[in-house]
């Protein structure tokens, strides 16, 4: 209906609507917040809602559709799932009669700007980033609004912008503010393609005229590039609608390198199965598993901590210190970890009133929370325990003052909204407690006058009620009708009985109506008089809420460890590893005391490759894991799960554990196999972990061992300077290669056959020296349940090929010798139907 001439409301609509195109446009309307057009149509396909039209001028009619306003966060929620962003337009001044009510845009709702708890996961963050590229450097920052943190990163070379990339999807952020252009913007698109972030353009001119400091550690174009995409944030936070903060939406942001951290690409992070799980049960991740935080700010604290181990040993240590004195402490833990459960989640309150949009019960959680950091602080302040928790203490802060403040204007159980009053102390100030007496006063007049009107009328029944539609009445049932005097004048019939209101009943509604409204203006000014001055200490607040967040991880690791009997381990400087006696935490965590422990012995004195053979199901895949994941928890600081451990500093851990095609992309399952053995061999250090699983097995046989054994020859080539390496086979010829390089060590899971169970594998889940002759895969078969007479002569082929010196050896065949249309030889043989 373009150039169409509407009605004045929908041309105010189409209006706000220019201004936003990019959202879907909800407008208040009375007690619906309605779309029209476009929008309605979206909305009603998106939230399964009715879709209607509107007359719109001039005989013409435009879709419409809209949902409740009691409702709205319910739609929203959907909204916002389906990574739409929406504009609330508000009505901003009283609806009056023949005249258009102005309204404008008050908030833009975004996956990455999301700041109401019901829209937001409790134990994680919901990170907002932007990128942007600078000379030759590419410059990441990301946010999360909810709880105030920032943070920026930036590196130059060749490989900067894989290296952003792979940040971005770590940070697995819910919007990216793409400062790119032509082939980097498609490249980004492509790369994440499948992640759930949603990419939108930056919202100002990216050059800033502020004569800004470099930062430390990073180059002066790193520094401006880095301050480029911190100022993209800003833009669309303050486009999203949080004006009230001005420049300071954030903390002060911090700058990080991203050499800090133990680098964990997507596929690693996805197979060790982090922080989602990849089967059915969600708690099947290493975060679920080691997760006994107290409060919100801590999960999310130790959820950014497994996707980020360090690499500094210094800083290993000092949070392994605070682990070992709260293991060490159980009482003094258990005495933390009960207030800790008390406490609200700071970060997001403090965010909600730094930004105006704390409600009287925030406040209210914010009180009860300082209230507990007196007697943690306390907890804290003991001489004996390591100096990174003793301060703690003092990142607390002092908020006595705050919290009086609060204590003296909110009253002790707030209800949910200003909206209808009962927020603030009645002697908070002389004309609030004027207003309270005024409207104590009526009640009481109305209290009596309902017991003089039974005594004049005779009417025991008589009751003075509120309408929400005309104010206070007096209700009569039909038995007492005959008794209404005639100075009643009617005002509503019920199914069982009437209402009437007296001049001396409406003057009295008149007052207490009165006093009711300047109460909530009152209340409402109080309030927001508090709010604004809270919103002066929120960065204090936010410091406060980090500390409590970092208490919170190391009783939470220090739990765990009590619970499960971990051990701390011992860094050393070599590149090495060596557990005696290691268990999967997940898996262990799982099934409980039944998990059998193994050893891993690689580097230093020891093969920095182990060639790992075995049964199918026989625990290969546990084995590379768990090895992978005792690293992971050692460097965020946590004991593990084994009986001792000494290691080296990892600086990378890559896994080739297992694909599947890609369909989307139209990537088969050896293509990305490859793609990720080519990462793998690009990038690794001597300080990198390797897990090798299975690698070959998605191209025919020969292919599959030649490239098998290509890439272990590569790898060892490097000699000492290359990477420790689990690699898990079923190409038992590759265990030949212990005798060309005494790097190489040959490992394998043990299994017997049980006579009684038709040969069906026992396996003892051990990893002992020495190699595998068999995969026990028809018997795996059998256990999955295929048909015998498969199995039977599976069992036939497999005889007739064992030990012959090719894969075309001839094989007894049942049926026809097949012929391929497209070779000349042969194709093996064909099972008769």
């Amino acid at each position: 209906m373009s150039g169409a001439k509407y009605s004045p409301m929908l041309e105010q609509y189409f209006a706000m609507k220019g201004k936003h195109p990019e959202a879907i446009l909800l407008s208040r309307v009375g007690d619906f917040y309605e779309a029209y057009g476009a929008d309605a149509e979206t909305i009603a396909r998106v939230l399964s809602i009715a879709l209607t039209s509107k007359e719109a001028g001039a005989g013409q009619r435009v879709a419409m559709a809209g949902v409740p306003y009691h409702a709205l966060d319910g739609y929203l929620a959907k909204l916002v799932a389906a990574r739409r962003v929406v504009a609330l337009a508000e009505q901003l001044e009283a609806p009056v009669p023949n005249k258009l009510v102005r309204r404008d845009v008050v908030r833009i709702v975004t996956p990455g700007t999301l700041i109401e708890e019901h829209l937001l996961e409790r134990g994680a963050n919901n990170f907002l980033a932007a990128i942007t590229v600078y000379a030759d450097v590419v410059a990441l920052a990301h946010a999360d609004i909810s709880t105030g943190h920032a943070w920026a990163t930036a590196c130059s070379g060749e490989s900067a912008f894989d290296e952003t990339v792979a940040e971005i999807l770590r940070l697995d952020p819910a919007e990216l503010v793409a400062d790119l252009h032509g082939e980097l913007r498609s490249a980004l698109a492509t790369a994440l393609e499948h992640a759930r972030t949603r990419i939108t353009a930056p919202l100002l001119a990216m050059v800033d005229g502020r004569v800004r400091d470099p930062v430390a550690g990073f180059s002066r174009d790193e520094s401006l590039a880095m301050y480029r995409a911190l100022d993209a944030l800003g833009a669309f936070v303050r486009r999203a609608g949080f004006t009230q903060a001005g420049d300071d939406a954030l903390r002060a942001p911090s700058f990080y390198l991203q050499t800090t951290f133990l680098a964990l690409d997507p596929n690693t992070r996805k197979h060790l199965e982090l922080t989602k799980a990849l089967g059915a049960n969600p708690r099947a991740t290493l975060l679920a598993t080691i997760d006994r935080a107290r409060t919100a700010m801590g999960s999310r604290m130790l959820g950014r901590w497994v996707l980020a181990p360090l690499v500094e040993r210094a800083a290993i240590t000092a949070r392994a210190d605070c682990v070992e004195a709260l293991v060490r402490d159980a009482l003094r833990r258990s005495s933390l970890q009960e207030v800790l459960h008390r406490c609200f989640d700071l970060e997001r309150i403090g965010q909600k009133i730094r930004f105006r949009r704390a409600l009287p019960r925030d406040l209210g959680s914010l009180r009860r929370t300082l209230g507990y950091l007196e007697p943690i602080a306390a907890a804290l302040a003991v001489d004996h325990l390591p100096e990174p928790l003793r301060a703690l203490a003092a990142r607390l802060g002092d908020f006595e003052a705050l919290r009086d403040d609060i204590a003296k204007t909110l009253v002790d159980e707030p209800p949910a909204t200003l909206a209808d009053g009962g927020v603030i102390r009645f002697d908070a100030a002389p004309e609030l407690a004027e207003c309270v007496s005024l409207r104590t006063d009526a009640r009481s007049r109305l209290a009596a006058l309902e017991e003089r009107e039974r005594e004049r009328t005779g009417i025991k029944s008589l009751k003075i009620k509120y309408a929400a539609a005309f104010g206070y009445a007096i209700e009569v049932g039909k038995a007492g009708a005959a008794n209404v005097p005639a100075d009643y004048v009617r005002r509503q019939t019920l199914a069982n009985g009437e209402r009437f209101v007296t001049p001396e009943l409406r003057e009295l509604d008149v007052a207490i109506a009165s006093a009711q409204a300047r109460q909530l203006r009152l209340e409402a000014a109080l309030f927001e008089g508090l709010v604004e001055r809270l919103a002066q200490c929120v960065d204090a607040l936010l410091v406060c809420a980090e500390a409590l967040a970092e208490l919170d991880v190391y009783c939470s690791l220090a739990q765990i460890a009590a619970e499960r009997g971990y051990v701390r381990p011992v860094f050393i400087d070599e590149s090495a590893i060596d557990i005696v006696d290691g268990r999967h935490p997940v898996v262990e965590a799982l099934i409980g005391s039944s998990f059998v422990p193994n050893d891993a012995h690689l580097g230093r004195d020891c093969a920095r490759f182990m060639l790992l053979t075995g049964p199918n199901m026989g625990g290969k895949s546990t084995y590379l894991r768990q090895c992978a994941l005792l690293v992971i928890l050692a460097q965020i600081g946590s004991f593990i799960p084994a009986k001792s451990a000494s290691l080296g500093i990892v600086d990378r851990i890559f896994t080739r554990i297992g694909a599947g095609d890609d369909l989307a992309s139209g990537q088969s399952t050896f293509y990305i196999e490859m793609s990720e053995a080519a990462t793998i061999l690009r990038r690794s250090t001597e300080r990198s972990l390797l897990l090798i699983d299975e690698i070959g097995r998605g191209t025919g046989t020969v292919d599959g061992l030649a490239i098998a054994q290509a890439i272990c020859e590569y790898l060892l080539e490097r000699e000492v300077h290359g990477p420790i390496v689990l690699f898990a086979t079923h190409f038992h010829e590759l265990v030949a290669l212990a005798d060309r390089w005494p790097l190489v060590a040959n490992f394998h899971i043990t299994a017997v056959e049980n006579a009684a169970r038709h040969g069906a594998p026992v396996f003892s889940h051990r990893v002992l020296p020495g190699s595998s002759s068999r995969s026990f895969g028809i018997e795996v078969a059998r256990m999955a349940g295929l048909p015998p007479t498969v199995l039977a002569r599976a069992k036939e082929i497999a005889a007739a090929l064992e030990g012959r010196p090719t894969l075309e050896a001839q094989v007894p065949l049942r049926g026809k010798l097949a012929k391929s249309p497209s070779f000349e030889q042969p194709l093996l043989f064909e099972l008769s139907s």
